[in-house]
């Protein structure tokens, strides 16, 4: 039998039928995601705005060149700018080349987040994350833009499964391994991606808390400096390519939360932006409308990490510090925390909202099922309708996010209520 990171033992209590079924949903799951991801990229899509503009310094800019701005305020990671760049060079229409790194990634990230559900939830619940990482919208869209939103998804998965590969490690030779390996990822991988430090951050101090042996924790002090430094560099060479002006941090001030909140207002602002999480972008969404499942996942969410916590404290931690180190980089207007940058976040929100309803039906296996199938009938029958149905393109909110949101309904609801 196969056990899991927790300690669950992937067949305990479970007839060979309902393993089975679990099994075969979780993979038909997977094979839905793959087969929708490759499919929006085959839909080879106008280019959006941001892509327009990112592209531009693509194809405009020398490949090596991390001296001049990046014009049009963008800016992504110099070594997702290194590749893109070879990418949009290959003789074939930029929108194939650009897209195609976010595709792999994309692609790559269905069948990782399997490997992370398997050992971070009860088995119940892997169908359920499975399915709502799958059928997730703004995943499927967000793998084929030319943007690195994909790429941040992809890199965090593989840290966490690193994470708990060195924690369950039960020879000396493996954990050396995947250590290195966990090393490697730190060093190169926040050059690709912004938001993987704070991952690695939550991964630093969780071995090092866990750590028994004083050699152990000096080689695990000189891999975090390491990555430290790695991550100071690519600091200082995306601020020298980033635009001086004000744009871009005016843009993004909404999303600079008051940390900590220092009058209702803020406090109300701080948890509206924290519930809005569940819906853009992870897109946890019920036929109950978009504030009542974004409620709704948040309570699940709050249930989920109360069971992996009792389970397994430093799993929970794994999954919760980045939201932690996101909200102060966000409080330090480093980091806005709204919306697609926070795609990185997602597989935690899909696990413990999925955790949660395994907690919260505690009747069986048919209750989870149940209530596994009210989460996911909406998105995919909206995936169905727009594949199948009606082909129109998604309604972006002013903020750039691929549909109206939290936020936005609750900024209606105001106009609304001062009409009247």
């Amino acid at each position: 039998m196969e056990p899991n990171a927790t300690g669950h033992d992937i067949r305990s209590n479970t007839p060979e039928w309902g393993w089975a079924l679990r099994e075969g949903f979780t993979w038909l799951f997977v094979a839905l995601g793959v087969l929708l991801r490759v499919l929006e990229y085959s839909d080879n899509r106008s280019l959006y705005k941001d892509e327009v503009s990112l592209l531009e310094n693509l194809i405009k800019l020398p490949i090596l060149d991390f001296h001049t701005t990046l014009t049009e305020e963008q800016l992504a990671p110099p070594g997702f700018l290194l590749v893109e760049r070879l990418m949009v060079r290959i003789p074939v229409d930029a929108r194939w080349s650009g897209r195609l790194i976010p595709l792999v990634c994309g692609v790559a990230s269905v069948f990782w987040f399997r490997r992370v559900a398997r050992a971070y939830v009860t088995p119940r619940a892997v169908p359920i994350a499975q399915g709502l990482f799958a059928m997730a919208d703004w995943l499927l869209y967000y793998a084929s833009e030319i943007k690195q939103y994909s790429t941040d998804l992809l890199l965090v998965l593989i840290a966490l499964d690193l994470a708990r590969r060195i924690a369950f490690a039960v020879e000396e030779r493996s954990r050396r391994r995947s250590i290195l390996m966990l090393a490697a990822l730190g060093l190169v991988g926040v050059w690709f991606s912004y938001p993987l430090a704070f991952v690695l951050a939550s991964v630093g101090l969780y071995l090092l808390a866990s750590s028994r042996k004083s050699g152990a924790v000096l080689g695990l002090v000189a891999m975090g400096l390491g990555w430290g430094v790695s991550f100071l560099v690519c600091y200082r060479v995306s601020h020298r390519i980033l635009s001086k002006g004000r744009f871009i941090w005016d843009w993004w001030d909404f999303a600079f939360l008051p940390l900590p909140p220092r009058s209702y207002a803020q406090a109300e602002q701080v948890f509206w932006q924290l519930v809005n999480a569940s819906n853009s972008p992870a897109d946890v969404v019920t036929p109950l409308g978009i504030i009542p499942s974004a409620l709704l996942a948040s309570v699940l969410f709050l249930v989920g990490a109360a069971g992996l916590g009792r389970r397994w404290p430093g799993g929970l931690w794994l999954l919760l510090g980045p939201i932690v180190f996101a909200l102060a980089a966000s409080a330090l207007h480093q980091y806005p925390f709204h919306g697609r940058l926070l795609l990185f976040l997602v597989p935690a929100v899909h696990l413990l909202v999925a955790e949660g309803v395994a907690a919260a039906t505690w009747f069986g296996w048919p209750a989870t099922f149940l209530a596994g199938a009210f989460l996911l009938a909406q998105p995919t029958l909206e995936v169905l309708h727009h594949r199948l149905i009606m082909r129109r393109p998604r309604p972006f909110d002013s903020h750039g996010d691929i549909r109206y949101d939290v936020l936005d309904h609750r900024e209606f609801q105001r106009q609304k209520a001062g009409r009247s």
